[in-house]
């Protein structure tokens, strides 16, 4: 796709660019870890922890250890997940005492040497 400079002069196509790009963004998470085992996207909203996994990269007990980062004492309150049909875990949980953020976005990937790269976007 290519843009000539006209977009940055009508701001409202400029904005509605910006927000559908960031939707294709937030739901994809789940298609990218079913493309791709070494990835997890986790969302906070009102103090939930939400997002699925693929079970050949990752189990319940390294999400859990990975998402108690987003909370204020690190530690969940209440942990639950269902096998989805298609083939990913979905998980949701809370914090004993609160969370670190309002929202969030939280993306989990396992690099080649096994260790984890973390990144959370929040206000």
């Amino acid at each position: 796709m290519r843009f000539d400079g006209s977009i940055m002069r009508k701001p409202r196509l400029a904005v509605a660019m910006i927000v559908v790009a960031g939707l294709g963004a937030c739901s994809s998470a789940s298609d990218i870890s079913a493309r791709n085992p070494d990835y997890v996207g986790v969302s906070l909203n009102d103090g939930v922890l939400s997002g699925s996994y693929n079970p050949a990269g990752f189990d319940g007990g390294l999400i859990q250890n990975q998402i108690k980062s987003l909370c204020v004492d690190q530690a969940l309150g209440g942990y639950a997940e269902k096998s989805s049909e298609s083939g990913l875990v979905a998980f949701s949980a809370n914090c004993a005492t609160g969370t670190s953020f309002r929202r969030a976005f939280m993306e989990i990937q396992r690099s080649p040497n096994g260790n984890f790269v973390v990144e959370v976007m929040g206000s």
